[in-house]
């Protein structure tokens, strides 16, 4: 299985060690990263990037990282050091409805993360000593929550209502369908208590 994993650049002043050793151990777990730059770009170098290369550049690496996103079985994001564009890219990998795995240091807790509500986020801190053990217990968990393959056929109608609609709201037929079915559960949910 393929995982993305990346944390703030900046972050890496406090804890590329700790960056190091997640990444370690989701190797030995037996998953495939799909990239490295946040432990072999030195910081300088990564910022350094966008401003030699300019709003191409920033382009550039927006859709790259937007593409490992979805190219991912499971996204795992370090939110110890508090970023923006972490924060947005773990929203990106919840709105594609990919396990996301947030991993934080001690008490360097993301509140605003902690209180969203969404079944294919898992949160989890390390500390020195345990995070071999940690990212296998949430690695596991998120495998389980890896979305599962579903064919099925409809008419010519429907396909073509599914497009337009899905075209209109600027989103995926499979997340329409996603939607549609999760609204009819929690409606039905909502009856029966």
């Amino acid at each position: 299985m393929k995982v993305l994993f990346t944390a703030s650049q900046r972050g890496k002043k406090l804890y590329l060690p700790y960056y190091k050793e997640i990444a370690k151990s989701i190797q030995q777990l037996g998953y495939t990263l799909l990239d490295d730059d946040l432990l072999t770009l030195e910081t300088d170098e990564f910022y350094s990037q966008f401003e030699d290369g300019g709003r191409q550049a920033l382009i550039d690496f927006y859709k790259n990282e937007l593409k490992k996103i979805q190219k991912a079985d499971i996204n795992v994001f370090d939110c110890s050091f508090g970023s923006l564009s972490i924060g947005f890219i773990i929203e990106k990998s919840l709105g594609l409805n990919k396990p996301t795995v947030v991993l934080h240091y001690k008490d360097n807790a993301p509140f605003f993360l902690a209180g969203a509500e969404d079944e294919k986020l898992l949160i989890s801190s390390y500390d020195d000593h345990n995070i071999s053990a940690v990212v296998q217990n949430i690695l596991d968990s998120a495998s389980e929550l890896r979305d599962k393959r579903f064919n099925f056929f409809i008419s010519p109608e429907l396909l073509n209502y599914l497009e337009i609609t899905s075209k209109k709201q600027s989103i995926t037929k499979s997340l329409f369908i996603r939607k549609l079915i999760l609204e009819h559960r929690n409606k039905n949910t909502t009856k029966k208590r």
